[in-house]
């Protein structure tokens, strides 16, 4: 047997099991703006995976157009960091969920998990770009 997605109101603090057009009963978005995702509850590991895959996929897609449009590489740079502040802003939101206490805290650790990914992915890639840039 399969799960069913249980979605979480951030703003109502409260389980919505039937989402009607992606809100909750009381006409909340079941959506979080610094999660760039639904807000339905989701294991560290899971959200981590689906997260760090949109970040490679975000900055090979940034450097792919930049390479076809012939500029030079420096943007990439601007998308990494992009990506750990985003990494930043989802672990305060993690924090303040897990603090937060209620239904709404069994969203920290997707949020955890975005975060990890996104400061993964940008220090990671700008790691690697420095230590390429030393080798040539």
């Amino acid at each position: 047997m399969i799960a069913k997605a249980v979605y979480i109101c951030t703003q109502c603090n409260e389980l919505v099991p039937n989402p009607v057009k992606g809100k909750c009963p009381r006409g909340h978005l079941l959506a979080d703006r610094q999660l760039f995702f639904a807000t339905r509850e989701m294991s560290f590991g899971a959200s981590f995976l689906k997260t760090l895959g949109v970040c490679i996929v975000i900055f090979l897609a940034t450097t792919a157009t930049l390479a076809l449009l012939k500029k030079s590489g420096s943007w990439a740079g601007y998308v990494l960091i992009a990506l750990i502040v985003a990494g930043i802003l989802a672990l305060f939101r993690a924090l303040k969920w897990r603090n937060q206490g209620g239904p709404v805290a069994r969203l920290a650790p997707r949020a955890a998990g975005i975060a990890v990914a996104c400061i993964l992915a940008g220090g990671g890639l700008f790691a690697l770009g420095i230590a390429l840039a030393l080798i040539r």
